[in-house]
């Protein structure tokens, strides 16, 4: 333990004369400052639903409400045809389109509704939309709206979330992202850069004669990591937040995001003695690894494959973890899927580092 705690200062005190600590703790501070006072609490997002109504109830409801109250509503854009919804979805990729349209006599239904989206949208975004429609429909005309009659009586509606996610400021929002590419992965970076300049000063070959070993090598580079981490974590998360609420689960998916990241930077470090050499590689696996995050703004971009991304899981946990809506068990099941990629990983990463050092003599 005194050895592995000996190698950790040394790390410290490396990463503070080559400015690499410096550097992180400094655009932290910045980061932070820039979220506090720089980035908008408050976005209007440009989503857009084109509503076809053949019936006219919903446009009627709408003209109604608006001349009673004697005030003007935001509403989403009725169109003349699905021709025109098609022709709005194809400017705005965000848009979805309702056709709105009389029931059938058989089901037992006043009104049917028809949803148009991107070839992107999720089968359970178009469904929640639907039934959506379906129940406005239903309480604009009850008691036979969308449902058979039968339907009102057999079903109880309880809500599962208590958050009014739409009321997270925008800074805020922001911040698993930010926390993501910060504090999470940047330890791939890192861990090619250790490599590397253990690699040009020819120290790394004499740690397989020390009683630490390979071993220690690479525990004490990690430890270093998790400490400025958890440093750089705590700089964002504190004053962004304006709490500790959440702190503590949220720094356990970033920190086993972090080992994650240095396992992979190992791999890239075992292969590539210039870490300039494993820039490019770096670049398309932050690139890849950051994809998770266009299904944290825009859940109708949620492809099966996106959750294959161990990012993902890191982005959604901390995203249940700041703002906690009876979603804790997102959290639990991120940490558990990252801590056995960690393990497979990290145990891969050491096994090939080894070999690849003892291969070059």
């Amino acid at each position: 333990m005194k050895k592995l705690i000996s190698l950790f200062k040394k790390d410290v005190l490396l990463g503070i004369k080559d400015v690499f600590i410096l550097l992180e703790l400094g655009f932290a501070v910045v980061i932070m400052l820039l979220l506090l006072f720089v980035f908008p609490k408050d976005i209007e997002r440009d989503a857009m639903v084109y509503i076809h109504d053949e019936t006219g109830l919903v446009m009627d409801i709408v003209e109604r409400f608006t001349e009673e109250a004697d005030m003007e509503m935001e509403f989403d854009e009725f169109v003349d045809s699905r021709e025109e919804i098609i022709e709005g979805m194809s400017k705005n990729r965000n848009a979805m389109g309702v056709i709105i349209s009389f029931g059938d006599e058989e089901d037992a239904t006043l009104y049917k509704t028809e949803m148009l989206v991107q070839p992107y949208t999720t089968d359970a975004m178009m469904k929640f939309v639907e039934i959506e429609m379906e129940d406005m429909l239903s309480m604009l005309h009850p008691p036979f709206g969308t449902y058979p009659l039968e339907v009102y009586n057999s079903v109880s509606i309880t809500s599962l979330q208590e958050g009014l996610r739409d009321e997270i400021p925008f800074n805020k929002r922001m911040l698993p992202v930010i926390i993501l590419m910060m504090v999470g992965i940047i330890g791939m970076f890192a861990m090619v850069s250790l490599i590397g300049q253990e690699r040009s000063e020819a120290t790394i070959r004499a740690f397989r004669v020390t009683p630490s070993g390979i071993t220690g090598f690479l525990a004490s580079k990690n430890l270093m990591l998790l400490a400025v981490s958890t440093v750089t974590f705590s700089i964002l998360y504190i004053p962004v937040m304006g709490t500790v609420a959440g702190y503590l689960p949220a720094l356990l998916i970033t920190m086993l995001t972090v080992i994650f990241g240095s396992a992979i930077g190992t791999f890239l470090g075992s292969f590539f003695e210039d870490p300039m050499a494993s820039m490019g590689y770096v670049v398309l696996l932050m690139m890849l690894l950051s994809l998770p995050a266009i299904s944290l703004f825009a859940p109708t971009f949620s492809p099966a494959w996106v959750r294959f991304i161990p990012t993902y899981h890191t982005l959604f946990g901390l995203d249940a973890a700041m703002f906690p809506d009876n979603n804790s068990h997102i959290i639990w099941n991120g940490a558990l899927i990252l801590a056995a990629i960690d393990v497979v990983l990290a145990t891969l990463a050491g096994w090939v580092f080894l070999n690849r050092i003892r291969k070059e003599g």
